[in-house]
């Protein structure tokens, strides 16, 4: 079994990020109606059992207890995070995954990369290294973020239109 880490950066990044995660839990739902954590579900997303304290709760095996995105979402405007922490896929990140400041960059490249990657390099790096570390065959990284445009996205994203 591989697995994959989605990293979400920015407004666009996370809500297009969040319409992939609802998307792929629906489908999954949709052929596995059984509830069973299987190779395809793995590949996105961590069985794990509430019951146990810390990292070392996941299961590979059997029903699905409770699942948590392979994903570390950033953004340096809180805003987006919190509104997707308040929505129906809450349970569905794991709260030591995220990033996020309350300043923001202002829709400019320039300060996220120059001012807010070097204030929070090691902290991604950090996100970034356990989420590999969930993983029994890591085979890649998927980074969803926008360089700009991400006003268009976000309309399109809250009128259930998938992008």
């Amino acid at each position: 079994m591989t697995q994959s880490v989605v990293v979400q950066v920015g407004q666009c990044g996370n809500q297009v990020g969040c319409c992939f995660w609802d998307l792929a839990l629906r489908e999954h739902a949709a052929v596995n109606q059984k509830g069973i954590y299987d190779e395809a579900i793995s590949s996105f997303f961590r069985n794990v059992d509430t019951r146990v304290v810390g990292d070392g709760g996941s299961i590979s095996k059997g029903k699905i207890c409770s699942l948590k995105a392979r994903a570390v979402l950033i953004d340096m405007e809180e805003g987006v995070v919190n509104e997707i922490l308040q929505g129906p896929l809450r349970d569905v990140f794991d709260s030591k995954q995220l990033i996020t400041d309350i300043s923001g960059s202002g829709n400019n490249w320039a300060v996220g990369h120059k001012v807010f990657g070097s204030l929070y390099q090691e902290q991604i790096l950090e996100k970034l290294r356990k989420s590999a570390e969930h993983c029994d065959c890591l085979q890649c990284f998927f980074i969803i973020h926008s360089m700009g445009g991400g006003k268009v996205i976000h309309s399109f994203a809250y009128n259930n239109v998938k992008v």
